[in-house]
């Protein structure tokens, strides 16, 4: 067994499904999954334990999930908005810049503390930019607190938060190739209005 965070589900066929996951040991990594037997765990940004088979054990070739158990699923997202679009955006935010299988348990231990302080955080209206300005630190980008100091001070406006925001995310643009703004940017400024 082995723990994962849920990144995301991609439906391939009536039967099949695609789940990323960002583990500790070995990155991010893909295995198929059949029918509905797990669905209702693999939300994303949900811890869980897991094994997998590989067909001949060939490493290069997509696992399959064999048993999963749940160690931790934010039970606040089911029923707060604010937190659900966060939890989008931040799962969004790894999709597209966590891509290889590459082992790094410091940033597995700090996700796994953003997915609990985003479950049980009074106060979450900053918690995505924290995020962000963190992250970038275990990306290799680390924003410079000289050249860009009012990220590092909480913002008090709603203007000041998607100025901020929108900041941020072009930082990514810009310094990690490929990138993508995450779909759920819109609504996440429109949540927090």
């Amino acid at each position: 067994m082995q723990g994962a965070i849920v990144l995301n589900i991609t439906r391939y066929s009536d039967t099949g499904s695609i789940v990323h996951l960002y583990t500790a040991e070995h990155g991010r990594m893909q295995y198929a999954i059949y029918g509905n037997k797990y669905k209702g765990l693999l939300r994303p940004l949900s811890i869980i334990d897991f094994t997998s088979t590989r067909r001949n054990n060939a490493p290069a070739q997509m696992g399959t999930l064999s048993s999963l158990s749940l160690l931790y699923t934010p039970q606040r997202l089911t029923t707060d908005i604010q937190r659900q679009c966060v939890a989008m955006f931040i799962a969004e935010v790894l999709v597209s810049t966590l891509r290889h299988p590459m082992s790094d348990q410091p940033l597995y231990d700090w996700l796994c503390e953003v997915i609990q302080h985003l479950d049980q955080d009074t106060e979450i209206s900053n918690l995505h930019l924290h995020f962000l300005l963190e992250y970038a630190t275990y990306l290799g980008i680390g924003i410079d607190d000289t050249e860009h100091p009012n990220w590092f001070i909480a913002p008090a406006s709603r203007n000041e938060r998607q100025h901020r925001l929108r900041s941020l995310t072009t930082y990514y643009e810009e310094h990690i190739e490929d990138f993508r703004p995450p779909k759920s940017l819109d609504v996440l400024m429109e949540v927090f209005d």
